[in-house]
């Protein structure tokens, strides 16, 4: 009776326009992780049959409220829109977005449990605002603490950590879980934390100067790529050999920190969380349909990633048009990672 009511549903849908979704990217189109959520998104989409349209706000959530602004003021509205709550601008966004029967989900970045209380006291959003998908920043900011020790012997040592920015939660989480794993082993010394924002100029002049202040650092723990890669350089140029006297931890999946990983420059690698944005698209259309959605994913986005894995091959691979999209939308309580093929670490 499930399936002939999903046919009834594609049937019926079928003579009806696409339904239209606005993702607000709030990074920049080159930036190797927001270029992999586009990618995955795009492929859903087609997959889906979904107008999607990708806006990115160049890291500037100013941008945000102008794209949404734009948006809004034009007689064709979106009737879905994704949105990442990077430095916490939902809180400024959700009034004005209030005004309009459009439905909103959050990904990677979501608003507070307060904010998310009240806001579920109002019959508007009780209906617009769908269940939010979120990876657990805290859980792999850990792990990939975790894996970097162990790939040291689990040697005792000093440990400095380059995170992202003081507010987006997905940075304030990451960085608490790493914290808590050197809070958890007294052998190794967290001497500083610093906030690179994301990009690797500013990491690499940071870590040429922790290397200065701490010459003997074993451990450099990173929220992403691009620090990873800016404080590899410095530790390359101060003499370092990065996989044998200093060891690093990242978080994300491009091309290069494969790479990297592949060959040992970085010792530990989480990442997964590309998938998020298209994951919301498999709601998205199983809302649209009138099926159930989950109230939260069962499986972690996140994953540590090593090399000779299948995750790693299928990373490498990067053939999103293999993924069953649709299948994921009719099964949404079982697909919450980003394939239906089971994934070893």
């Amino acid at each position: 009776m499930v399936s002939m009511c999903m046919m009834i549903n594609m049937i019926a849908n079928a003579d009806q326009s696409p339904t239209r979704v606005l993702f607000i990217n709030p990074g920049y189109a080159t930036e190797s992780f927001w270029y992999d959520v586009d990618e995955y998104t795009n492929a859903a989409a087609t997959a889906l049959d979904i107008d999607l349209t990708i806006r990115h706000a160049d890291r500037n959530h100013f941008v945000v409220r102008q794209i949404l602004a734009a948006t809004l003021s034009k007689p064709n509205h979106p009737d879905y829109i994704i949105l990442v709550n990077e430095k916490l601008a939902a809180k400024k966004l959700l009034p004005i977005l209030k005004r309009y029967p459009i439905y909103i989900q959050f990904i990677l970045n979501d608003v507070d449990e307060q904010t998310k209380t009240a806001l579920y006291q109002d019959p508007h959003w009780q209906q617009y605002l769908l269940p939010s998908i979120i990876p657990n920043n805290h859980a792999i900011g850990y792990a990939i603490a975790q894996a970097m020790v162990q790939a040291s012997d689990n040697a005792p040592g000093e440990a400095i950590m380059i995170s992202g920015d003081l507010t987006t939660p997905a940075s304030v989480q990451r960085e608490a879980g790493g914290k808590r794993f050197f809070i958890d082993h007294s052998d190794i010394t967290l001497h500083q934390v610093v906030h690179g924002q994301w990009d690797e100029s500013i990491s690499y002049e940071q870590m040429g100067t922790l290397l200065q202040r701490y010459p003997d650092v074993r451990y450099v723990w990173t929220a992403n790529d691009h620090m990873a890669f800016g404080a590899i350089k410095a530790a390359k140029e101060a003499g370092k050999t990065p996989g044998d006297d200093i060891f690093f931890a990242t978080v994300n999946t491009s091309k290069k920190v494969l790479s990297l990983r592949e060959q040992g420059d970085i010792s530990a690698l989480g990442g997964g969380h590309f998938t998020a944005a298209g994951l919301a698209l498999s709601h998205i259309y199983a809302h649209d349909n009138g099926w159930d959605i989950p109230k939260r994913c069962k499986e972690q986005l996140f994953r540590l990633i090593k090399p000779n894995s299948l995750f790693f091959s299928q990373l490498r691979k990067q053939a999103w048009h293999e993924i069953p999209f649709l299948k994921m939308a009719q099964q949404t309580e079982n697909y919450c990672a980003f394939t239906s093929t089971p994934m070893d670490n």
